[in-house]
C-alpha cells in the first residue's frame, strides 16, 4: 500500500535530476565572510558558506533544481541555532546576501531596528520550523532569542564577504542535491572538527577532480590543525590558479552602510595570536618562546591576503555568477556603490 508513495518520491527525485543535467549552467561558491561581533572580536576567524547557483531552497531544510530565474542558494552549518538540532540551513541567495527578495528593496543604510525588522519577516514567513515563536508562562508568543540563523539573513548588513566561485557538472550538482537531502541533517558542529569551514570543505571535495580529494585539507601549522574560512579561502584559491577548467572567479559584496559596527578582517589561528593584542601581549608574559613559533607559522604558512583581486559587487549586479568579472564595472567606494538605490 506504500508502493505508490514511494514511486511518486522516485519520480520526483527522477525529475529533479533531470532538470540539473540539462541546466545550461552551473557554479558553486566558497563564500566567505569577516567576523563581526563580540565573538569575532574574541575569535576572529569568520564564517564559511556554500553558495550553489543551479540548486535552490525548498524548505530551509531541503533542495530542489532551480527555475529558472532564480537566485540558488546559500548554505551554511551554524554554531547554535538556538531553538533546534539541525545541522545546516538553507537561504535564497540574494536574501542570504543583502535580508530581501529584490534588488531595488537592498537597504542603502542600516541599523539594529531594520536589520531585526528584516530578520523577524523572513522567520515568520519561511524558518518557524528552525526558529520557532517562544511561549511564555501566559501562553503569549514571542521571537526566539538570537541564534545563529540570523546571520544567514542579510550577510552583508555585519560583514563584508568574499565569494570563490569555480564550474560545476550537472552530475557534481546532482551529487551534491543527493547529499544533502538524504543527511539526516542532525547537529554536528564541533569547533575543533565539525565547523561551518570543515562543512563547507566537505561539499567543494564533491566537485574537485577525484586525484585530488584533499585539496582542501586543515593546515596543521598555521592553524593548529583547524579548518579556518581563511585557509579554505587559500587553498581553493591556489589549487584553482592551477587548474583552469576550474574557472576560478572572486567576488567582493562589501558590507552596507550603517550604524552597525564594521566587521574585521579575516584571521587564521596563528595569525589571531600575532594580531590580537590581548593574546599577543598575553602570551609574551607567559611563554615568549610560543610567540616566536607561532610567529614563524604565520610567516611561512599562514601569510595571505584573501580577495585581492576580487571584482566589487553592488546588488544591482545580479545575478553576478552568470557575468564575467570582465564585464562588471568595480565601483570605487561604498557612496558610489549605494548612491543609486
Amino acid at each position: 500500500m506504500h508502493r505508490p508513495a514511494h514511486f511518486c518520491r522516485r519520480a520526483i527525485s527522477f525529475c529533479a535530476l533531470l532538470l540539473i543535467a540539462t541546466s545550461a549552467h552551473a557554479r558553486i561558491g566558497l563564500v566567505v565572510g569577516e567576523p563581526f561581533g563580540s565573538f569575532g572580536t574574541m575569535l576572529p576567524v569568520g564564517h564559511a558558506s556554500i553558495y550553489l547557483d543551479n540548486l535552490c531552497a525548498d524548505t530551509a531544510t531541503h533542495l530542489r533544481p532551480c527555475q529558472p530565474g532564480e537566485p540558488g542558494v546559500v548554505i551554511s552549518r551554524y554554531h547554535d541555532l538556538k531553538s533546534t538540532h539541525t545541522d545546516w540551513i538553507a537561504i535564497p541567495a540574494f536574501t542570504f546576501f543583502y535580508g530581501v527578495d529584490d534588488p531595488n528593496n537592498v537597504p542603502t543604510f542600516i541599523t539594529p531596528s531594520s536589520e531585526s525588522e528584516l530578520r523577524e519577516t523572513y522567520r515568520q514567513d519561511h524558518l518557524l520550523d528552525v526558529a520557532p515563536d517562544r511561549i511564555d508562562k501566559h501562553g503569549d508568543l514571542h521571537p526566539p532569542r538570537y541564534g545563529d540563523w540570523e546571520e544567514g539573513i542579510g550577510a552583508a548588513f555585519d560583514r563584508r564577504l568574499l565569494v570563490y566561485t569555480i564550474a560545476t557538472t550537472p552530475q557534481q550538482d546532482a551529487a551534491i542535491l543527493t547529499l544533502l537531502n538524504n543527511d539526516s541533517n542532525h547537529r554536528r558542529y564541533s569547533l575543533r572538527r565539525a565547523n561551518c569551514a570543515d562543512f563547507a570543505a566537505n561539499l567543494l571535495n564533491v566537485v574537485l577532480p577525484e586525484q585530488h580529494p584533499a585539496v582542501l585539507h586543515r593546515n596543521l601549522l598555521a592553524d593548529f590543525d583547524f579548518t579556518t574560512p581563511k585557509n579554505l579561502s587559500r587553498r581553493l584559491d591556489t589549487y584553482a590558479h592551477t587548474d583552469p577548467e576550474l574557472d576560478l572567479h572572486v567576488y567582493e559584496i562589501p558590507q552596507i552602510p550603517g550604524t552597525l559596527r564594521r566587521s574585521r578582517p579575516l584571521r587564521g589561528s596563528a595569525e589571531t595570536f600575532v594580531k590580537t593584542k590581548r593574546y599577543l601581549a598575553t602570551v609574551l608574559v607567559l611563554q615568549p618562546e610560543l610567540m616566536l613559533t607561532d610567529w614563524i607559522f604565520y610567516e611561512t604558512k599562514g601569510k595571505w591576503t584573501p580577495g585581492r583581486d576580487a571584482t566589487l559587487l553592488s546588488p544591482n549586479d545580479w545575478p553576478f555568477i552568470h557575468q564575467s568579472p570582465a564585464d562588471i564595472v568595480s565601483t570605487p567606494s561604498l557612496d558610489t556603490l549605494y548612491a543609486d538605490k
